[in-house]
């Protein structure tokens, strides 16, 4: 059964969060951290460019990476620059909502991506399958054309993009295209991520910028808790984590939203019904229902005949589950055996959703273009150099506490 080829279409509750300005939430001594130009020795713009995402440590919050590598990739090769402003998941609106915001930076971002890969397609790609915003999402922002992708939550690249066929490109978050035109025009390193703030128990949900460092505890007393949450969700609503320190947990790159929910406990941990609704939306195929049952069990012996490793951990199996069961939490488990790790092991050490590191169990498909090796050119910066800074890239920031 090929992937991707099923998936649901969620309630998006975007609202009020989406339509409020984005507000920022950010430490004096953090949001002052400017670039040293001096450092800069390079001979031509593009190399600048890249240099300039190096030294203002920009990480795409999409997947993770340095963006100044994903820039050197794509040097001279990408065919078209593509903002990627999906917020498939509910709640969530820390993309589109800082794209309609702040639309000129995304276009200079936009900009500054096409002069490294030396071509002139560029265009903003959103979810179309959103009914409940009070803003209307208009068909260009600063004369770039919005792509809509229909269809239901996961929408993957591999569905998103199938268009362009094989066409080299280069897939950028808004928040990192944010960071990149502050990084050149402002000399601004970056310290701030974009995140929603919702959930039944927020008194003001709303999208915001905040530092990097600061704790969700936080973030949570900035919007304010109409009444104590039984859950805190740290990333998307679908793909998330829950947390229990909200007073420790720390703001990352890929934090894009934090969700404080009360549920009803009465509705959750039935037994399960054998529907099958999980195994008719699950869009790798797969039969969460029978891996959730094998998990709970402990027979683990029987997993490779269910192919537990072809899971993306979209969420989509608890998410339909009527007995509310914690089918994904399983299916995670039996991923990480399948994948010769020992069940349990890696929980406390994943990062939340979205995030990027060699331990993480849930790839996002990436254009080829992302996934290709370097080329022989010379490089602005020396690999074996930058690969020994960025040991420590992301690890000195001051703290926002």
């Amino acid at each position: 059964m090929p992937m991707f080829s099923k998936g649901i279409v969620l309630s998006q509750h975007k609202e009020p969060a989406f339509s409020k300005p984005v507000l920022r939430f950010v430490h004096p001594q953090t949001d002052s951290l400017k670039l040293d130009l001096k450092q800069i020795a390079v001979q031509t713009e593009q190399d600048a460019i890249i240099e300039l995402a190096r030294l203002a440590r920009i990480v795409d919050e999409r997947d993770g990476k340095l963006l100044y590598r994903k820039l050197r990739k794509s040097q001279g090769k990408a065919k078209i620059i593509i903002a990627d402003a999906v917020d498939d998941e509910p709640y969530v609106s820390s993309r589109i909502g800082p794209l309609l915001q702040m639309g000129e930076e995304v276009a200079d971002g936009l900009e500054l991506c096409c002069t490294v890969a030396g071509c002139q397609e560029k265009r903003i790609m959103v979810y179309k399958m959103i009914t409940d915003l009070e803003t209307r999402i208009p068909h260009s922002i600063q004369k770039i054309k919005v792509m809509r992708v229909r269809g239901g939550y996961p929408a993957y690249q591999q569905k998103r993009l199938s268009h362009l066929g094989d066409m080299p490109r280069l897939v950028v978050g808004v928040g990192a295209l944010i960071h990149l035109a502050r990084a050149v025009y402002q000399q601004k390193q970056q310290s701030t991520v974009f995140l929603t703030v919702a959930g039944n128990c927020v008194a003001c949900p709303m999208n915001l910028e905040v530092s990097l460092g600061m704790t969700v505890m936080q973030v949570l007393e900035r919007c304010g808790l109409t009444q104590q949450p039984t859950r805190v969700v740290c990333g998307g609503s679908m793909t998330g984590v829950s947390i229990l320190d909200t007073e420790n947990t720390l703001i990352t790159h890929t934090t894009r939203a934090i969700l404080a929910v009360r549920e009803n406990q009465r509705d959750a941990h039935y037994t399960c019904i054998g529907c099958g609704r999980c195994e008719q939306v699950c869009p790798s195929g797969l039969n969460p229902m029978y891996i959730h049952r094998l998990v709970q069990t402990n027979y683990y012996a029987g997993l490779p005949l269910f192919d537990p490793q072809l899971c993306i951990g979209c969420g989509t199996c608890s998410y339909i589950c009527p007995s509310k069961l914690e089918v994904a939490t399983s299916v995670a488990t039996a991923k990480a055996y399948a994948l010769g790790k020992v069940p349990g092991e890696e929980e406390e050490d994943t990062p939340e959703a979205g995030a990027s590191s060699p331990s993480s169990t849930r790839p996002e498909p990436n254009a080829p273009l992302e996934e290709s090796p370097p080329t022989g050119e010379a490089p602005s910066v020396p690999e074996e150099e930058a690969d020994a800074q960025d040991d420590d890239l992301l690890k000195d920031l001051p703290n926002a506490e």
